[in-house]
Order: structure tokens, then sequence, then C-alpha cells
């Protein structure tokens, strides 16, 4: 009876996790149609630069639904499911939208986790993306992400030392009394799931 009880369990978590995902048709998958052309064009020559140059996969991508599930989940599986990045090194990086839910989510392959940490994805989620989405305006939200995302990536750590907040959404410098406030929310969410409902 145990064993007919852990089956029924497994064969239920499978069927959980039989997800529809779209397919990987470029370096912009917008199945949920909120990205400007004119938007997308930029960044996706912007993506190709960054993997020309670096070899690092970014893949930004929109789906017009989670069917029922977390997002983060949702994105590891989808993560895997393209095999993003350079096999040899993991350096693939997703920066999922679920525009009908509410989330995003910046998931990172192993090998870039030092670099694109969670505390880091959390401040460019928090300062850049969702501030634009809840204006309506996701292309600026997904464009914003994609560029602070790539700045992380492609600069010396050394650097995020001395600038440690990315730029705020209003496009002035944070005083040192916002920045330590900032830190230690960071500091208390980190291990928590790298998403937002916005």
């Amino acid at each position: 009876r145990p064993i007919i009880a852990i089956a029924a369990l497994l064969c239920a978590v499978a069927g959980a996790l039989a997800l529809n995902f779209p397919a990987l048709s470029g370096r912009v998958v917008d199945q949920a149609n909120i990205i400007q052309p004119s938007t997308r064009s930029a960044i996706e020559q912007k993506l190709a630069d960054l993997e020309t140059k670096s070899g690092i996969q970014l893949v930004v991508a929109t789906v017009s639904s989670l069917e029922g599930q977390d997002i983060e989940p949702y994105a590891n599986e989808l993560f895997r499911t393209w095999q993003l990045g350079e096999k040899s090194k993991n350096n693939g990086v997703l920066f999922l939208v679920a525009p009908n839910e509410r989330r995003v989510r910046i998931e990172v392959g192993y090998g870039l986790e030092k670099t694109l940490t969670d505390a880091l994805s959390k401040v460019i989620i928090v300062n850049a993306i969702t501030p634009r989405f809840k204006t309506g305006d996701f292309s600026g939200g997904i464009s914003r992400g994609v560029d602070d995302i790539i700045t992380v990536l492609t600069t010396d750590a050394a650097e995020w030392q001395q600038r440690p907040s990315l730029r705020l959404d209003n496009q002035q410098t944070a005083d040192p009394a916002s920045w330590l406030l900032l830190a230690g929310l960071i500091a208390l969410i980190t291990m928590l799931i790298v998403s937002r409902t916005f």
C-alpha cells in the first residue's frame, strides 16, 4: 500500500512538471507579446554582442502563463529545458517575466552565481524592472533590466564594491543612509526566492 501511494504521488508530480514551455526561438522569446518591436531588436543585438564577447548566453523570455507553478521552479525547469549557456561553463542566464501572474525572475547558471548574485539580481528587479512594470512600461523595464544584468556580468567585481548600488530608478545616487538601509534589507532576503510581484 505505501508503494502504491508513493507511485501515485510521483505520477502526480510528473504530471505537474509536464509544462508546456515555449520553444527557444531566439534570444528574446516574447510569448506574452509585451515587448515593442523596436525594443526587441535593440535587446537582441545587445544579447548577441554579450554572447560574442563573453560566451554568456542571456535569454529574455515572457510567458502568457506559469501554468499554476511558482516562478522559481518554472524558471529553473525552463532554464534546464533550454540548456542555456555553455555546458562546460554553465554560464547561461534566463530573465523571465510572467505578466499575468505579475512575477519576474533572474535564473542564473552555476558558473555565474558568484558574479550575478541573488542580492544583485534582487537590486536589479527592485530598482530597474518593477517600477517600470507597475506603470505598464514592460518594454522599458525589460530593456533596463537587460542593461543592468549585462553591466554586472561584464564589470569587474572590484568596481561593484566601490559602487554597491545599481542605477536607481530616479537616476540619482543613493545617500549612505539609504544604501545602508537597502543593504540591510538585501541581507535579509538573499536566502529567499529571487522573484518579486510587481
